[in-house]
């Protein structure tokens, strides 16, 4: 990968992937939007030094930038086409404006190697969330996952490798076969409100109205909600306030838990895709 590689930091993650990417011989510029009072300015920057970029990479998910109409229309006024833009859940302009550009792009979200090692340390995250919010142990308790994917798979295991009581609950009948191949007990939604009841904690992994009402209603009142699924989640908050139970929208934990292994993770993702890229070309 030659030429300038633009970050953004905006958590751990890209400070490490810079300090990693420098020690490799790149050509590192780094901005930092941690700090809301300094963003334009580093915006300005950024359409100050984007021509002459090899590379951009973006936040996970890209919309930690708070300026999101600048931060678009900066790309596409100024981002050179032969640019390999990089990063995590792009907005649906963002893509259609990269499209549109011809500009190749890469989600690492949709990188299924990423999804897979990023689901180990935000399993491990998790738990630790868990351990740190719940006023009980995780070793004998009855925690309900929700969703099967990557995260939720890792989360279950890794729950159960700790001696909880796992249920899965999932949508789809082909992933809830898949479940209890794993050895787990999994069961649709509707079953939600039963599975419910005698739940010390439920961590949903589904970026969907999932935990509504009528499962939150028969959670214990000292029963903690962990949500990670893409903002906003899939909890209904304001109804786990109102029935007393505590959940949190916990984002961006492999960025909080594990920076720097999470840093090597996306390593390896630009590598592989600039790579590719190069392939392409030949």
């Amino acid at each position: 990968m030659n030429g300038q590689t633009i970050l953004l930091i905006s958590d751990m993650r890209q400070v490490y992937l810079a300090e990693i990417l420098t020690k490799k011989g790149m050509s590192v510029r780094c901005l930092d939007i941690r700090n809301s009072q300094t963003v334009e300015e580093q915006l300005l920057k950024l359409k100050k030094f984007l021509a002459g970029a090899a590379m951009l990479v973006l936040p996970i998910p890209v919309t930690k930038v708070p300026e999101q109409e600048r931060l678009n229309e900066i790309l596409n006024k100024n981002l050179a086409n032969d640019t390999l833009v990089l990063g995590g859940c792009f907005t649906e302009e963002q893509r259609e404006l990269l499209d549109r550009r011809g500009i190749r792009y890469l989600d690492f979200m949709e990188d299924e190697v990423v999804a897979q090692e990023n689901a180990v340390a935000t399993a491990e995250g998790a738990i630790a969330e868990l351990t740190n919010h719940s006023p009980y142990n995780i070793e004998g308790a009855k925690i309900l996952v929700t969703g099967y994917g990557n995260c939720g798979k890792a989360i279950a295991k890794k729950l159960r490798g700790l001696g909880a009581r796992v249920t899965v609950l999932a949508r789809r009948r082909e992933v809830r076969k898949q479940a209890k191949e794993d050895g787990f007990y999994a069961v649709d939604f509707a079953f939600g409100p039963e599975e419910a009841m005698g739940a010390a904690m439920l961590v949903n992994t589904v970026p969907a109205p999932v935990v509504t009402r009528v499962i939150i209603k028969e959670l214990p009142r000292d029963a903690y909600i962990l949500d990670i699924a893409s903002k906003p989640g899939g909890t209904d908050f304001a109804c786990a306030k109102e029935f007393g139970i505590r959940a949190d929208l916990v984002l961006g934990i492999p960025g909080k838990y594990a920076p720097k292994e999470s840093a090597y993770i996306l390593e390896r993702s630009m590598e592989r895709f600039a790579a590719k890229q190069k392939s392409i070309d030949r």
